[in-house]
């Protein structure tokens, strides 16, 4: 899935979103966050994290 499919399909999955509302996708060392902003706005009104899979073996090191 590129980019532009994840954003699309982001948008058509959180029901809240305003059709004026903008998403920043952030990966990070261990997942992604998703950050849902309202137009004109600096503060996000909601974060989703994705976590990558990890090894049971990982968790105990």
């Amino acid at each position: 899935m590129n980019k532009e499919e994840l954003l699309e399909y982001l948008k058509q999955s959180e029901k809240s979103m305003q059709p004026s509302d903008s998403i920043e996708v952030v990966p990070f060392e261990h997942g992604t966050k998703v950050l849902y902003y309202h137009k004109n706005q600096t503060k996000p009104y909601k974060t989703r994290v994705y976590l990558a899979k990890v090894e049971d073996n990982d968790l105990m090191k």
